[in-house]
């Protein structure tokens, strides 16, 4: 990018140096009604992991960007999604948030769908003989997602009926899926329990916490005090070392290598030395499988990565997928749920638990200090007159994020990626 370039929400000056967002996109409801149409519903947004749906019958409900929708396996495997409604007075079909069924019954007038959405019966045998012939033979089923594709195990929904594929729009972010998906030789599984909580900011918000380095320091000092206390005495430096990177279509990450512990498969003495054997001995295995430098990658590189416009994927001392949920310009629910192997033992399906709860679970090192922040900004956004946020740290003319970049990894790239896309797609 080498020339000036402003639009209502944007203000670049790559000779200055300046990259500035307005605050509107935060703070005006219209904005929001706007970038629902616009942004969220035309963009991939993660729904599930296809472990939360391995067997055929099983279900999840989800609300996903203001629909709600059903994901089921089919009694032959095949993977659906439909919206949550019947199609004869609109009342939800499911009404449990999963379990494993061979239909799903409308609970106002009795409608019967087959798990293939199929409709087979209207209540009664006196109901079905008062419709038109074949009314329970498919001329009414329930009403599928326009786009429904999966990858490393990863399912998205896209309700835009033109939307390009899944791989194409996840570019540069399809290998960080991968590389999860390569934890285990045998597979991924959702480990039960999940946490949700609201947060009064824009969603927009925690997208951009959720990857940047530059408030480690600062909001999480307590946290970085616990690291370098854990090393003491045992020959290990704390020192971070990685990148910001972007990888086109909004995504992005910041990737760090830090001795903080992983299940896999890095070990830190705070874990003990008895489990110590055991976690070299994953590591070994994850090294043997998909090559070293990539195994060392995925065992010593902790990674945040913002799929755009809304899911964020944690994979360091646990994976933990946050399903952002905006329900107004100023509030958002997040929905946090963990992935670990199948395989995993006992002890280090505890460390991967105590990992998470004690930096992002909801009373963690992490998770309440951020929301404190984002409420902070969200509360200036409204209650002051200042026009425009400053994510100039870093930035120069050279810099192409659309496309694909690496900076520093306490420079705020990654948030420009995401802002570049956000706004061609609100100006499209």
């Amino acid at each position: 990018m080498d020339k000036c370039y402003k639009s209502r929400f944007l203000n670049i000056n790559p000779a200055e140096k300046t990259f500035l967002v307005h605050r509107d996109a935060y703070r005006d409801p219209e904005v929001f009604a706007l970038e629902q149409k616009k942004v969220l519903h035309k963009s991939w947004i993660a729904l599930a992991h296809e472990a939360e749906i391995a067997k055929p019958g099983d279900f999840i409900t989800r609300t996903v960007v203001g629909k709600d929708l059903v994901l089921n396996r089919d009694r032959n495997g095949v993977v659906r999604g439909f919206y949550n409604s019947c199609r004869h007075r609109g009342a939800a079909v499911c009404r449990d948030r999963g379990g494993n069924s061979k239909s799903f019954v409308c609970p106002y007038h009795g409608w019967v769908y087959r798990d293939d959405g199929v409709l087979v019966s209207t209540g009664s045998p006196e109901a079905d003989a008062a419709f038109p012939d074949g009314f329970c033979d498919g001329r009414t089923t329930l009403l599928s997602v326009p786009n429904l594709q999966q990858y490393a195990g990863f399912y998205f929904v896209n309700f835009d009926p033109d939307a390009q594929s899944l791989e194409s729009f996840l570019g540069g972010a399809a290998d960080c899926l991968q590389m999860i998906s390569e934890h285990s030789a045998v597979g991924m599984e959702v480990i039960s329990g999940v946490h949700e909580y609201e947060i009064n900011a824009n969603y927009k918000l925690l997208c951009e916490n959720s990857y940047d380095g530059y408030h480690l320091s600062s909001v999480h000092a307590s946290y970085v005090e616990y690291l370098v206390e854990t090393m003491k005495g045992s020959g290990m430096e704390l020192k971070p070392v990685g990148a910001a990177r972007s990888f086109g279509h909004g995504h992005a990450c910041f990737e760090i290598a830090i001795k903080a512990g992983r299940a896999v498969a890095q070990w830190i003495p705070s874990m003990g030395e008895k489990v110590r054997e055991e976690v070299e001995a994953k590591r070994e295995e994850v090294i043997a499988r998909v090559g070293e430098e990539r195994g060392n990658v995925i065992c010593d590189t902790h990674r945040n990565m913002v799929i755009f416009p809304n899911s964020v994927i944690n994979d360091q001392q646990s994976v933990l997928v946050r399903s952002i949920v905006p329900t107004a310009y100023n509030r958002m629910m997040v929905r946090a749920w963990t992935l670990g192997p199948i395989d995993e033992s006992d002890t280090l399906r505890e460390i991967r638990l105590d990992n998470m709860l004690s930096f992002l679970g909801p009373g963690g090192f992490a998770t309440p200090d951020d929301v404190a922040m984002l409420e902070l900004c969200q509360r200036a956004y409204e209650a002051t007159d200042v026009e425009w946020n400053d994510f100039s740290k870093g930035f120069s003319a050279e810099e192409i994020t659309r496309e694909g970049a690496e900076a520093d990894l306490y420079d705020e790239l990654q948030m420009r990626a995401y802002w570049l896309e956000w706004d061609r797609m609100m100006n499209a």
